[in-house]
């Protein structure tokens, strides 16, 4: 099946939801979000995403990813990649990052989101370790077109749970025997610092915490100047910024878990339902109430969604 293909029975399908849910997801953009065995494991999350550029954000989970046209991948502040359709793009969990088309044009992409348990499980069953990527984009078309083929199959139903995760923990050894470092190995020329580091796991363990700026600063054992400056210029967001980025994070695993919307905006920090909803479609494209309802519906039942993804 081609990605034209794909793409226009993506915009012609539609979905026994409740009517106003449509509509409210259809206002969105070209966004669409799944989990490939429902039932079975929560280790895996898919998504494809038709639009613009996204804005800087974190996932909990490793993000492994294709696309139908050249786009680009920035991975903090400076750092920006350009990938083509025969790459797979390599995102590590908590890593801040964006994806965009080239020369204005849309980004189009597959997602897997891989619990890191499984892909520590994996690397460490070979390696003893838990692996890294230097690069967030590797150069190899075979398993590009394999874990495209696999992220279509399941969208359009034709694959089982049980066969979907056959096949993704196989496509995913291949690519950590083939492509991961160790653990020590630094992502990209500009590797954080000690000071940096001890600030972002604080944040990390305390995202739904209040923050006081003023306790990272003890922290890290610098000014908060040289805190902000830095963990800006390193991670790619103000440190502020970067805890929300965490917060909608974990909001999202909780969503896709079953969790209502009031609850999970008291729970990651959030000032109410509003307030997270508010966040959650700056940065996702679409409401928590329209991510939930995507997520319950099995895979070859698929939204009729607009063109702006954000």
């Amino acid at each position: 099946m081609t990605g034209v293909t794909m793409e226009k029975r993506i915009a012609e399908q539609a979905v026994t939801a409740d009517p106003s849910e449509q509509e409210e997801i259809a206002s969105q953009g070209q966004v669409r979000f799944w989990n490939p065995a429902p039932g079975i494991a929560g280790d895996f999350d898919c998504a494809y995403l038709d639009g613009g550029m996204a804005l800087p954000h974190v996932h909990e989970d490793w993000q492994f990813a294709v696309s139908a046209l050249p786009s680009a991948v920035s991975i903090g502040a400076f750092r920006r990649y350009i990938a083509r359709p025969d790459n797979v793009t390599v995102v590590h969990p908590y890593e801040a990052h964006t994806e965009h088309g080239i020369a204005g044009g849309p980004r189009r992409l597959w997602v897997l989101h891989v619990a890191p348990s499984v892909v520590n499980q994996l690397y460490r069953q070979s390696n003893g370790q838990a692996p890294r990527f230097a690069s967030p984009v590797v150069h190899d078309g075979p398993s590009a077109d394999t874990l495209r083929e696999l992220l279509r199959n399941s969208l359009t139903g034709s694959l089982s749970g049980e066969d979907f995760i056959t096949q993704a923990l196989a496509w995913l050894l291949q690519m950590l025997q083939r492509h991961a470092l160790g653990a020590d190995t630094p992502r990209g020329p500009n590797s954080a610092q000690p000071s940096i580091e001890r600030a972002r796991a604080y944040l990390q363990a305390h995202a739904t915490e209040p923050l006081l700026l003023s306790d990272l600063v003890g922290l890290a054992g610098v000014t908060t100047s040289h805190l902000v400056r830095s963990f800006s210029r390193k991670i790619g967001l103000p440190p502020k910024s970067y805890q929300t980025q965490l917060r909608l994070a974990r909001a999202r695993r909780l969503l896709s878990q079953g969790k209502p919307a009031t609850w999970v905006a008291y729970e990651c920090g959030f000032a109410d339902q509003s307030h997270l909803s508010r966040r959650f479609k700056e940065f996702y494209g679409l409401t928590p109430g329209a991510f939930h309802s995507q997520y319950q519906i099995r895979p070859g039942i698929t939204l009729t969604v607009g063109v702006d993804a954000a």
